[in-house]
């Protein structure tokens, strides 16, 4: 009986300890837990999770390649830099745009769609192959990307 009322008292004083604590830190996580839901909201908590979960596969698989290695950190500390000028929307419709683009091109593209690729060959191959209303759809994406590329060139 007095163990228990020693061990009740314990766990009484940790409780009040911990809220203590919470109290003190109250600005702080309520930061911490906006950091995180704007992490969610923009799928980035996803990704990291991704890669948390497979990091020893990924380390592994990075130092067995140095080149790809060093190409991967440019690409990191260049897509950091990018995403610090966009907006948490910005980010979101980002990542909706890449998964569905790059998932259905994930599903449709392989070497043997590649190797079978029939060449254009002179104006009328190019005209021919502008009849097809998915490569004018490709081609005005294609089109689109290269305006926003070179609007985006003139800005500093």
């Amino acid at each position: 009986m007095m163990a228990e009322t020693t061990q009740t008292q314990n766990m009484d004083e940790k409780l009040l300890e911990m809220i203590g604590m919470l109290t003190d830190n109250m600005d702080e996580l309520k930061g911490l837990l906006d950091q995180i839901i704007e992490l969610k909201k923009s799928g980035a908590l996803d990704s990291l999770m991704l890669i948390i979960n497979r990091f020893e596969e990924i380390i592994q698989y990075l130092f067995q390649e140095p080149a790809l290695f060093r190409l991967l950190s440019v690409l990191v500390d260049g897509s950091l830099q990018a995403m610090n000028k966009l907006d948490a929307q910005d980010i979101i419709n980002l990542k909706g745009t890449i998964q569905s683009l790059g998932g259905c091109m994930g599903k449709s593209l392989n070497m043997e769609t590649l190797s079978n690729a029939k060449p254009v060959n002179g104006v009328f191959g190019l005209m021919s192959a502008l009849n097809d209303p998915d490569v004018r759809k490709g081609l005005g994406i294609a089109m689109e990307l290269l305006r926003i590329m070179g609007r985006c060139s003139k800005q500093k």
